[in-house]
């Protein structure tokens, strides 16, 4: 049961899944068992580290983004009006 939820998890890229799984391994009923929960876990490792990597460059797109933002609003507030 175990090892189907876990590829579910890992299939579902459901990251609290596989953490709330993780948290709960089970004592396996023999070796075969443990040889794929030992690659199922080797997989899900994989696969955290690729979500981090999309993360770490999410969150540098954003704070370019914010920064030009932030560049350009300073450019926009600097103007000079005559009507006041």
């Amino acid at each position: 049961m175990w090892i189907k939820a876990f590829k579910i998890a890992i299939a579902e890229r459901n990251i609290e899944e596989i953490d709330a799984l993780i948290r709960s391994t089970p004592e396996f009923e023999s070796i075969e068992n443990m040889k794929e929960a030992l690659y199922l876990i080797k997989e899900a490792t994989t696969l955290i580290k690729a979500s981090q990597n999309d993360i770490l460059k999410t969150k540098n797109k954003l704070k370019k983004n914010i920064e030009f933002m932030q560049s350009a609003q300073s450019h926009s507030t600097s103007k000079f009006d005559t009507n006041q």
